[in-house]
């Protein structure tokens, strides 16, 4: 796709005929400059009268950090990130630690929030008086697929009900609900909408790497360029909640989820997804959980959990079961390898206890509900690149293709080879196929926000939305559009 720089009076007409989602009115379009579009709250202002909550974007972050965290209660639990191939067999979730590993985890990104995740209060942003929570900058750029003024959330993968229920050859627990009337009513998938905050340890390296001006800074680290303020402090927690327009009747471990309202698009089903948006009702799926631990051998490790409303408990975060963490992409196992060669899984361990359909990513690697089970969480966000100095970053042009490339977990070739990788910033990615493009520490929204500026320095305005569907209908869904938040090319057709 190729785009047009605009020039100051064609930026003006554009931005005086803008339609707002929900008829309602877009933000002030002055002034036009880089911290405006950054830091805005979201894509389009709420109504004067509204009856929602309201995001704010939490942007005040922290110039210092304690060189420690004291509240990481997991750095100091003790479990082993050396594989083990004198063992044919993958780590166990229990009897070494890594359950408790999550569940410390969970407790801190707990702490201080509801107890049902009311969409009346959301996620806070406080915790004992001080914030704890920040949010990305440059996430409401895109009009396509930029936050929502309700929660935050911006738009994420389209899932099916092959993701959600019993119906996949990626399946390790099936879970038996899915319905002939659910595939007919939503041929084009459900979508989600997701928001994340990093706490105070992610935060200073965030406001340091898009300072107030919006324009983002880079700085070098062992004679690297890398974004200003990474890598990421050992004690940066990220935590990032998911939510799916699936009703209950087609996933009923969704009974008793949290009902979220978000602006998000309106569907229909001859159509599919509009570029208009409405308030309407979604359910948390998912709450996905990133930590930085220096003994993990790329210093991240990455968790997620599934809402089951049949588990025992009171309370949102009672029904959470945990699916698994994954320190690694396992770069001696299929795809990486042939499968001749190809070596168990060392790098991902998963709760077999789950009551939760799992597809799972990957031969088997780390993924959660509504992720691609082709990839998984390591390797998708250890792909995340951007283009320094105000370029755009195109994905599988100058930067890795985060979300799929054709072949992917199907055959043992260089690119898989390259994905399934393990590295640590600032190293290029695996490969040589993008010299240009620096490490984002494995931050995908960091990624976004440098993408985001790279386009409104081309572009000088929000490019409007066209069609915001990523699928072909069922029986035989095709990849449409794999560029969430403009951070790819749109590829019509791929599979």
């Amino acid at each position: 796709m190729r785009f047009k720089i605009l020039f100051p009076a064609t930026v003006a007409l554009l931005l005086s005929i803008m339609i707002p989602s929900s008829g309602i009115q877009a933000q002030q379009s002055t002034p036009q400059d880089a911290a405006y579009f950054a830091f805005r709250n979201a894509v389009t202002d709420p109504p004067p009268v509204h009856t929602t909550p309201i995001f704010k974007l939490s942007k005040n972050f922290p110039a210092t950090v304690p060189d420690k965290c004291l509240e990481c209660a997991w750095l100091k639990i003790d479990v082993n990130f050396t594989p083990s191939f004198d063992k044919p067999s993958s780590p166990n979730w229990h009897g070494q630690n890594w359950d408790k590993y999550m569940d410390a985890v969970l407790q801190y990104v707990k702490e201080g929030q509801d107890p049902n995740l009311s969409n009346e209060v959301g996620y806070r942003v406080e915790v004992n008086h001080k914030t704890r929570w920040f949010n990305v900058p440059w996430m409401s750029y895109d009009p396509t697929a930029g936050r929502e003024f309700v929660h935050g959330t911006t738009n994420e993968r389209t899932a099916h009900l092959a993701d959600l229920v019993n119906n996949s050859p990626h399946a390790s627990n099936l879970y038996v609900g899915e319905t002939d009337a659910c595939k007919k009513d939503w041929p084009y998938g459900f979508e989600s909408w997701s928001v994340g905050y990093y706490n105070e340890y992610g935060g200073y390296a965030i406001g340091r790497s898009i300072p107030t001006t919006g324009v983002p800074k880079v700085s070098t680290y062992l004679g690297t360029t890398v974004p200003a303020g990474l890598p990421f402090k050992e004690g940066t927690v990220v935590v990032k909640i998911l939510t799916t327009n699936a009703p209950e009747e087609c996933v009923p471990s969704l009974k008793g989820s949290p009902q979220w309202q978000i602006d998000r698009h309106k569907v229909t089903a001859d159509k599919g997804y509009e570029c208009d948006r409405e308030v309407q009702i979604s359910r948390i799926v998912q709450v996905d959980v990133a930590v930085v631990d220096f003994r993990s051998p790329t210093h991240w490790v990455y968790g997620t959990f599934g809402f089951d409303g049949a588990s025992a408990g009171n309370t949102f975060w009672d029904h959470l079961v945990p699916v698994g963490l994954q320190w690694g992409s396992d770069p001696w196992s299929f795809p990486a390898v042939p499968k001749t060669a190809s070596l168990s899984i060392q790098q991902s361990v998963i709760d077999k206890d789950n009551p939760l359909f799992q597809h799972l990513g990957c031969a088997g690697r780390l993924a959660g509900p509504v992720d691609n089970p082709q990839s998984s969480c390591t390797s998708c966000h250890s792909s995340a690149y951007a283009v320094p100095n105000g370029a755009p970053s195109e994905m599988g042009v100058n930067v890795p293709p985060s979300f799929g490339f054709p072949g992917l977990c199907e055959n043992y070739s260089l690119d898989n080879a390259s994905y399934f990788q393990n590295q640590t910033i600032p190293q290029s990615f695996p490969g040589g196929r993008f010299p240009t493009a620096i490490s984002m520490d494995t931050s995908l929204q960091l990624a976004v926000a440098f993408t985001q500026y790279g386009y409104f320095n081309t572009e000088h305005a929000p490019q409007a939305c066209t069609d915001p569907n990523q699928v072909s209908p069922t029986p035989n869904p095709t990849v449409l559009r794999t560029n969430f938040l403009r951070t790819s090319a749109v590829h019509k057709g791929a599979k």
